[in-house]
């Protein structure tokens, strides 16, 4: 009983990869044509990826808001908590308390004021964001940001 039950396995599993390729589907050929031709339709594809307009005009953006944010900080929103240059830190308020003494009214007290730092720093965040932003998206640079370094690579084609 033993030796016709494993004949009977046997003649299945023959039997079925015999017909395993016939169930498949398509032939070797067909599915070796079908290769080709994709693997021609890859090759005549460019692997060049095109400029991004969205992303390049979002960097454009980004970045210009970022330049505009420093050159505010440094000019119309300046402060009185920082000072500009070798200035000593009580300066300012030196300058207002001595508009009191009418010597010193007409003195200009702003030139002493110093640059807003949160401006001056988010505006360079901003701004290295936007062109980071911009070189990604054209169709040879890419931009790779990890913790401790900005990788910038461009390709150049001959």
């Amino acid at each position: 009983m033993k030796t016709v039950a494993r004949q009977t396995v046997s003649f299945l599993l023959v039997t079925g990869l015999l017909a395993s390729p016939a169930i498949a589907g398509p032939s070797i050929s067909e599915s070796a044509t079908r290769a080709a031709r994709a693997a021609a339709d890859a090759q005549a594809q460019p692997a060049v990826k095109p400029v991004q307009r969205g992303r390049f005009i979002t960097g454009v953006i980004v970045a210009g808001a970022g330049g505009a944010a420093i050159i505010l900080g440094t000019t119309a929103f300046r402060t009185e908590d920082t000072t500009s240059g070798n200035t000593p830190a009580g300066a300012y308020a030196s300058c207002v308390a001595l508009k009191t003494n009418p010597v010193y009214r007409g003195n200009d007290c702003d030139a002493l004021k110093g640059p807003n730092k949160a401006a001056v720093i988010g505006g360079a965040i901003a701004a290295a964001s936007g062109v980071a932003l911009m070189m990604s998206a054209t169709a040879h640079d890419s931009v790779s940001i990890g913790a401790t370094r900005l990788v910038y690579r461009h390709r150049f084609s001959f």
